[in-house]
């Protein structure tokens, strides 16, 4: 109530300032005049309403017309005079109306004046008793505004400095970790700086070697190419040394065929004579009543035959000699009857011997021996024989190859072996080669290999083909030194091609006995 009042007192006042002011403009006739025209048909809208802008409220005033006024003015005469208050004309149309004009002025800031006093009267009565309470009820709203308002803040701000702790924390963690990951990387790129340093010296290093390599090859190259050029010219004048040999060992052939014949007729003569001899003896024993028992065994299965079943040393006529050649018999191994042409027990034996040792025999034949490769030629002539190997390693195992046709070719033919039908437990492939391997010693070599020596290389005589899977006639190595010798006593098959084994021996029978 008292702020509508308040207001209202406020609309009166600057209406009355407004008319005064209309009125003050009509009192000057001249300027009222030249304004009139000047503005036109505006000022007369203007004088019909009054528009007034107070804070964000705007109020308007409807004002009486000109005409309305001149004819309240005539109607009424004296009685507006005499203190009637009713509002007239803001501005007459000419200068005779300015007396009455200023008349009606004064009247009616008498009337506002009064109205105004009569106003404030009511204002000061009914704002007073309300004045205080309504304070207090401000201050209390006010208050209780302000503090709704401080603890919202106080919340608000609570909330931000949570939040502004939160992500501070975050903050920190992040540069915690960011700090951590740039150690870490400045620790591996240090690692990775000192390992590049490393590498770039051995690199230095490496190149330095390399060079000295290089300049070493570029020497041996240059070397090599020497040699080479005096390999071939060695190998040159050897052709021509081979050639000439070819020649010689031509000729030798002929002239030993030649012998040969001769002697196979000296043989025929000679088993003639046997053969009177023995006639003689038998005519000499039947005269005298006592005939010596004279045995002419060919091998050890005549002498098994004969009720010999120990085993022993026998002697036995192998060919047309005449003279009886003693030998090893086992009678006891796959049921006797074996004529031993090559025995290994203890390396009491050397068997790097050269092709005539090996032709005529060697070693005791109680012990560590080898036949001889025209006896046992003439031994495989004289029938159908089979060959049986029997072997020994260092751990116990005993093992045996045995073959069907047993053939050995004569000195002409390089005592070329030939061998059909194998069995036994030493493998399941023959560690012998079966398709005629010529026999080979340190001074003659008969193998298949080019560019080689293989009884130079694995030591002893055998049959090495392109050096083969067996020699029985190596270098005898005792136990504890036996294992990674590849010119030991081996058999590929049973232990594998560089174990040397412990004792070995060979031996035939003929094939249907």
């Amino acid at each position: 109530m008292s702020g509508f009042s308040l207001r209202l007192l406020a609309l009166l006042l600057i209406w009355t300032s407004s008319v005064i002011a209309d009125a003050a403009g009509a009192v000057s006739p001249e300027r009222g005049a030249g304004r009139s025209q000047r503005r036109g048909g505006g000022s007369e809208k203007r004088r019909r309403l009054h528009r007034i802008q107070h804070g964000q409220c705007s109020y308007t005033f409807l004002l009486p017309e000109l005409d309305a006024c001149q004819r309240a003015g005539a109607g009424a005469g004296a009685g507006s005079r005499a203190g009637s208050s009713f509002v007239q004309r803001d501005s007459p149309p000419g200068a005779e109306w300015s007396a009455q004009k200023l008349q009606q002025l004064e009247s009616t800031m008498e009337n506002n004046t009064q109205w105004l006093q009569k106003l404030e009267h009511f204002i000061q009565k009914s704002v007073r008793p309300n004045l205080g309470s309504a304070a207090a009820h401000v201050v209390h709203n006010q208050t209780a505004a302000m503090l709704e308002m401080g603890t919202t803040l106080l919340t608000h701000t609570a909330e931000q400095t949570r939040k502004l702790s939160a992500v501070e924390a975050q903050v920190l963690n992040h540069t915690s970790r960011m700090e951590i990951q740039l150690l870490e990387s400045s620790l591996s790129t240090s690692k990775l700086e000192k390992e590049l340093l490393l590498q770039t010296s051995e690199i230095s290093r490496l190149r330095d070697r390399n060079s000295r390599l290089e300049s070493k090859v570029q020497v041996l190259e240059s070397r090599q190419r020497g040699e080479l050029e005096d390999m071939r010219q060695d190998k040159n004048r050897l052709q021509s040394v081979v050639r000439t040999q070819v020649a010689a060992i031509a000729s030798l052939e002929r002239q030993l065929r030649a012998a040969s014949s001769n002697n196979t007729a000296l043989q025929r003569q000679q088993a003639q004579l046997m053969e009177s001899v023995h006639s003689l003896i038998n005519m000499v024993a039947s005269s005298t009543g006592s005939p010596p028992r004279v045995h002419m065994w060919r091998d050890c299965a005549d002498a098994y035959k004969a009720g010999h079943s120990l085993s022993g040393l026998y002697h036995i006529y192998i060919g047309n000699k005449t003279e009886p050649v003693q030998v090893y018999c086992d009678m006891e191994t796959g049921g006797g009857g074996w004529t031993v042409f090559q025995r290994r027990l203890n390396g009491s034996v050397d068997f790097q011997r050269s092709w005539r040792e090996y032709r005529t025999g060697f070693g005791d034949v109680s012990g560590e021996h080898w036949l001889g490769n025209e006896a046992l030629h003439l031994l495989s002539s004289q029938d159908q024989y089979s060959l049986r190997v029997e072997l020994l390693d260092w751990e116990g195992n005993q093992a045996h190859s045995q073959y069907d046709r047993f053939t050995l070719g004569s000195e002409q033919q390089q005592y070329r072996l030939y061998l059909r039908g194998h069995s036994g437990t030493a493998g399941r492939q023959s560690s012998l080669v079966t398709h005629g391997t010529g026999f080979s010693t340190r001074d003659q070599d008969n193998d298949n290999c080019d560019h080689c020596k293989c009884a130079l290389m694995l030591s002893g005589g055998w049959w090495f083909d392109a050096c083969g899977f067996s020699n029985l006639n190596g270098i005898y190595y005792t136990i504890g030194h036996n294992i990674r010798k590849l010119n030991g006593i081996k058999w590929h098959h049973f232990r594998g091609p560089s174990y040397s084994l412990h004792s070995t021996s060979m031996m035939l029978r003929p094939y249907d006995f």
